[in-house]
């Protein structure tokens, strides 16, 4: 709605008149929420004068509440945290965490940048924090200032990671840790070696056994560290690989897809100092195999 001052005012009067308003709350609050603006400026002030010859603009009132529900209709992957300096969203499996020398474009970087960049009319961008591999699902953040990608990178060791884990066989115990070394090959493939192997890293992982089966089991899986592939070698290692997983020794997936998804990530917001909880609910159909076992038909 566009409206001209007749005459020197306040905004709350201009308003009240001009539109014939029955309740000078509700008035206020549009002006509040930024929801009026003079000569191509917002106002907020209900005090604010205007004088004759001004163009007011009145826009539909949106409360925060709708808004934050627009916001999460708009955005491209189910949008699991957003404030001034970072944001979440759920990675499907089969999408790039970020580009490659193959692909460029189609990766989940480039679709939350997008996101952000049209939110913010191109004032924010989005910075690399941490990835996951192609197959896998689940939680992933992003930081919008290099200062605040830092920080999460220097607390990434502290900041606690849950996944989900849907394996063959069964590990030997109800739940326990492996520790050991790592290593990449040159085909891109990562084994467990001896201490003091040149380029080898040390990594953590924590299990638990959530439900078990004739020939699969349900694991909530923690990591103290972020090794590539850690998990996946790491149960592999246990004589369980992930299922899907042929890489690292899985027969096949009886759900059409790795067995693995970042359920949930815990940390400090490095800005704010409030503990932060992001959680990705388990896909469809790994509450399934959950509630039901594996899905009837032969693994692919």
């Amino acid at each position: 709605m566009k409206l001209i001052v007749k005459e020197t005012t306040t905004l709350l009067d201009f308003l009240l008149k001009a539109t014939g308003a029955a309740s000078k709350t509700k008035v206020r609050n549009l002006i509040g929420y930024g929801g009026v603006v003079v000569d191509g400026e917002v106002q907020k002030r209900p005090d604010t004068p205007v004088a004759a010859g001004q163009l007011v603009e009145v826009n539909r009132l949106v409360s925060p509440k709708q808004k934050a529900t627009q916001k999460k209709a708009n955005a491209p992957f189910p949008l699991l945290h957003e404030d001034r300096y970072l944001i979440a969203m759920e990675k499907p499996s089969g999408l790039l965490s970020i580009a490659t020398d193959r692909e460029k474009t189609k990766t989940f970087y480039k679709a939350v940048s997008q996101y952000v960049a049209e939110d913010s009319h191109g004032r924010t961008k989005i910075f690399i924090v941490h990835r996951l591999d192609r197959e896998v699902s689940g939680v992933m953040v992003f930081a919008k200032s290099e200062e605040v990608k830092e920080d999460l990178q220097q607390s990434w060791p502290e900041t606690e990671k849950k996944y989900l884990a849907l394996v063959e066989g069964r590990p030997p115990q109800p739940e326990g840790t492996v520790e050991n070394w790592l290593r990449e090959n040159n085909a891109y493939q990562v084994y467990v070696c001896p201490e003091g192997t040149p380029d080898a890293l040390y990594a953590i992982t924590h299990y638990r056994v959530l439900k078990a089966y004739a020939e699969y089991s349900l694991l909530e899986v923690r990591i103290e560290t972020g090794r590539k592939h850690q998990i996946r070698v790491h149960l592999a290692d246990l004589g369980c690989p992930v299922v899907g997983d042929k890489k690292y020794g899985a027969h096949g997936s009886p759900i059409k897809r790795l067995g693995l998804h970042a359920h949930s990530l815990a940390f400090t917001h490095p800005v704010t100092g409030e503990r932060i909880q992001l959680v990705a609910p388990p896909p469809a159909i790994f509450q399934h195999f959950g509630r039901h076992g594996p899905p009837a038909g032969p693994p692919e």
